[in-house]
Order: C-alpha cells, then structure tokens, then sequence
C-alpha cells in the first residue's frame, strides 16, 4: 500500500469514527457532549494550524478568538435574539472583528516577537472579561439558555442532534480549509513558511497575506467558539487564557503540523485524554504533560505528520532531481500574488 493509499485509510477511518461518536460514546459510558467538545476544539486547534503549520507563525493567543466567539454568541442569544444560527453568525463575526484590530499589529514580527504579543493581546481580551462583570458576568461566568435552531418555535438542538449540527460545520469548515491549502494563496502561506525572503524577492507582499491568514484563523476559532459557548449554555474568561490558548497549540503538535486532520486527531486525544483521566486522578494534568512529551519526542511531526513527510518525500523522489531541490514554494506563487 502507498503512503498515499495509506493516508486516505487513514482519514476515512477517523472520518467513520466522527460520524459514529454519539453511538461508540454512550457504549463506553462516555457524554455525547464530549463528542462536540471533540470537534469544536478541533475547530480552535484548525485555527492554530493555520498560522502555525501552514504559515510558520507559532500562535499562543487564538483562545481570546475563540472565547470572543462564545461570549459574542451568547451575549446575542440571551439579550437580543434567541436564535441559534443569527448568534452563531454573531459569535464568528466577533471573531473575526477582533482579528482584524489585532492582525495590523502582529504583521510585520516574527519568531519569538510573534508569539510574545499573541499571547498579549489574548490576555487582553481575557481581562476584559475579567473585569466587565456587568456584561460577561465576570469571574463567575455568563449562563445562558440553549435557544432554538432558528428562534421562535422552532425545536432545540440537544445531544446528538446537536452532535451533528455542529459536524456538519465543522466538515464543512475543513472542506474550506482544504481548498485554501491547496490553492495558490495557500501555497503562498507554505511559501512563507519555507523562505519569506524568497516570497519578497518574488514579488509578493507576504504581510498582507499574513493578514489574511490571522482573519481567517480568527473566523475559524470563534465559529469553534460560538458553538461551543451554546454546547455548555455558558462562557467564562478562562476560555480565553493563554493556558488554553497552549492546550490548542498542544493539540496540533500531538496530531500533526501542518496537516489538515492532525489538529482533529490531536483534539480527540487531548479532550478524551482529560476527561477519563480526571474522573480518576487529580494528577491528570501531569500524565496529559508526559504524554505529550512523549509524543513530541518519538513522533515530532505528529501523529499525521510523520505520513505527511514521508509522503512528500515520495513526491519530491520521483520528480526530476531539478524539480525536487526546488520548496513547494514556486508551484503556485505567482498566480496567487494577492490574497
């Protein structure tokens, strides 16, 4: 079997296990909510994998897009419109609004400049919420009602109904992702994560490509965000700490970076991982901290990621030897000029 014939094995297997996890959950004496809580994280961890597997950023702040989300989404529902589509589409515009003031920022630092000011601005929005007990509740969180799918009468999303609501999003959601990968801007994002010189040196403004990059991820996590806030019927300000905002970063490196179902492997691991072992441990955190010691030291590309590189290993062997020397760099940079 080829490593690429093996891959899609792969995927479709954790793809059947998505669509079964109301089903295989229950049989293990699991919640079908940590089915959602699955694939909602692995939403938030997509979001970091944009910047960080796919344009080289390494973000420790997409918690505060994420936590942005569900109190936008939430605010909505409980004092404007119970609807759920409007607050989800509330939530995610939240999101994005505040990626958009935060990228203009972050654009032009790079390394350890980066990640030090992501993880500022997250802790921002996070004391903001902290401390604006009048509207987020503060300390003590933000409850709310679960409200139905399209206000009014109209039925309320519960258990695996809304399991499969939040599915169809989020495959939705990785569709899109996969197409970005793939195209020319996506490529320019590899690009940039190779050799950002070279990109300039072609030609292409890769700040505002980054730009772009951090819109998109901010969407992303606060789609994740929103649901989730109405999968609990509640938010908090520990939604947007830096703590989680690493617990995101540390599901993409466990699955795979730079892959598109490694943050959703990653996810399962992590969010399963922590709830069954802190049913019976109040240590758990230090065996989820070995565990994924472990993993980096033995699979430091990820679970998906050790395929992925030898897949494209594979590729670059069988191309001409000219060819092979060249970073993926090239293959579609200069249709992809602007974002």
């Amino acid at each position: 079997m080829t490593m690429r014939s093996a891959n899609a094995v792969g995927v479709s297997f954790l793809g059947v296990l998505l669509v079964l996890l109301p089903v295989l959950l229950p049989a293990v004496g699991l919640n079908i909510s940590l089915g959602t809580t699955v694939i909602l994280f692995a939403l938030a961890a997509s979001s970091v994998n944009i910047l960080l597997g796919f344009t080289g950023l390494m973000a420790f702040g997409n918690a505060a897009f994420f936590g942005v989300g569900a109190y936008g989404s939430a605010l909505f529902i409980a004092d404007v419109n119970a609807n759920l589509i409007l607050g989800l589409l509330v939530g995610a515009a939240c999101a994005t609004l505040a990626a958009v003031i935060v990228a203009p920022f972050l654009i032009r630092r790079r390394g350890i400049y980066f990640s030090l000011l992501t993880i500022a601005f997250g802790q921002v929005f996070y004391f903001i919420a902290y401390r604006w007990s009048g509207v987020t509740g503060g300390e003590d969180g933000f409850s709310m009602t679960k409200p139905p799918i399209l206000g009014g009468s109209t039925p309320t999303l519960n258990g695996a109904s809304y399991y499969y609501f939040c599915l169809a999003i989020f495959a939705l959601l990785l569709f899109v992702l996969f197409r970005i990968v793939r195209s020319p801007f996506g490529l320019t994002l590899q690009g940039i994560a190779q050799n950002e010189a070279r990109v300039r040196y072609l030609g292409i403004n890769s700040d505002r490509f980054i730009f772009v990059a951090l819109v998109l991820s901010g969407f992303v996590a606060g789609v994740g965000g929103a649901l989730y806030s109405v999968s609990i019927a509640f938010s908090y300000p520990l939604l947007m700490d830096w703590h989680q905002s690493g617990d995101f970063v540390m599901m993409v490196i466990l699955g795979g970076v730079g892959t598109i179902w490694g943050p959703v492997l990653g996810a399962a691991i992590y969010a399963i991982a922590q709830n069954v072992l802190s049913s019976f441990t109040p240590a758990w955190q230090i065996i989820i901290g070995g565990m994924f010691i472990f993993f980096v030291l033995v699979f430091p590309k990820g679970l998906l990621g050790l395929g992925e590189a030898r897949r494209r290993r594979e590729v670059a062997a069988a191309q001409d030897p000219d060819v092979a020397v060249a970073p993926a760099l090239e293959v579609g940079l200069l249709e992809g000029r602007h974002p």
